[in-house]
């Protein structure tokens, strides 16, 4: 081969590479779902896309947002319950964990609000302390809490049944753990995935289970298997969400002095470590808690000193 033509195929493979990189852009300007004046706090998309609920101001209230036009109605008034709940798989509730005080004394109860019937069904005793946010088992049956001091489980169908699926994921003490239950015995086992190293902050699992993607201190971002293989670094980065192909994550690149948001922007990046975008880039505006929509063509966050929320359209080519 000669040097003028290993040149010619250097630059087709090169320009070939170029012409497949992965990239995601926005499309149109931010559009305002809520109103000025309203605050809404940790958005969370509908698994028909639909609604978007949200919590009120200090994550006080739970209300849903229709998309795209923003209409709003309030489900729940209580303390907490806007703060690290969960969708249903099928849409139908959604799990929070709200507070009451009595005297200053201070209670939480895990309850799960039916969407249609606006109704509210307690998955716990009220007590003076639970610790972890709701997650629910793929079959919806039961709802178990992570960030947790231990593993818990709450049936959403009987009370006296058994936690049955093989493997759910979790964060206990700040560290990634899979417990799994054997069906023949119905004995569980809790393994931790990550190094001492990992104090988890904030994380996602893939849509195919394959994958977890988390923030640790200093807001380091890292994709990693389930099970703790094939971890990469993702740059600076925190409160990660998948789109739902699974190619793509947003998440949020925050700045502050110690007591305040200084800056706040919305990133996305895809899971091969390519193609980090700035899908923001707005001084004016602190964004924050994207999260994506099931057909992955919109992304919803919040804005730290406004409280309104904003839906972007994006497109991955």
């Amino acid at each position: 081969m000669t040097k003028k033509v290993g040149t010619i195929i250097s630059l087709l493979i090169l320009c070939s590479t170029v012409a497949l990189a992965k990239q995601i852009e926005t499309t149109g300007d931010p559009i305002a779902l809520s109103h000025p004046g309203e605050y809404y706090m940790g958005p969370k998309w509908s698994p028909d896309g639909e609604q978007i609920a949200a919590g009120g101001p200090s994550y006080t209230g739970l209300y849903l947002l229709d998309f795209p036009t923003g209409n709003a109605r309030q489900i729940s008034g209580d303390y907490s319950a806007g703060y690290g709940f969960a969708w249903s798989h099928d849409g139908t509730r959604i799990a929070s964990k709200i507070s009451h005080f009595d005297n200053m004394r201070r209670s939480h109860t895990l309850v799960s609000f039916n969407i249609s019937q606006g109704s509210m069904e307690s998955l716990s005793a009220p007590r003076n302390r639970m610790s972890g946010t709701p997650v629910w088992t793929d079959d919806d049956a039961h709802v178990y809490l992570t960030f947790a001091e231990k593993f818990e489980s709450f049936s959403t169908v009987n009370s006296n049944q058994a936690l049955s699926i093989p493997q759910v994921n979790y964060i206990k003490d700040g560290r990634f753990q899979n417990r799994m239950t054997q069906p023949s015995n119905a004995q569980s086992s809790e393994i931790a995935q990550f190094s001492d190293q990992d104090h988890i902050y904030s994380y996602a699992i893939s849509p195919d289970g394959a994958h977890v993607v988390y923030s640790t201190a200093g807001q380091n971002l890292w994709l990693a298997k389930v099970n703790g293989d094939d971890r990469m670094s993702l740059g600076r980065g925190s409160a990660p969400a998948w789109a739902p192909d699974g190619q793509w994550i947003t998440f949020m690149l925050t700045f502050d002095d110690g007591h305040s948001v200084t800056a706040s922007d919305i990133y996305a990046i895809h899971i091969d470590g390519s193609s980090r975008t700035n899908l923001t880039e707005s001084p004016d505006l602190f964004e924050m808690n994207p999260q994506w929509s099931p057909d992955g063509a919109w992304i919803v966050y919040d804005t730290d000193q406004r409280g309104q929320l904003f839906i972007q359209q994006v497109e991955q080519r």
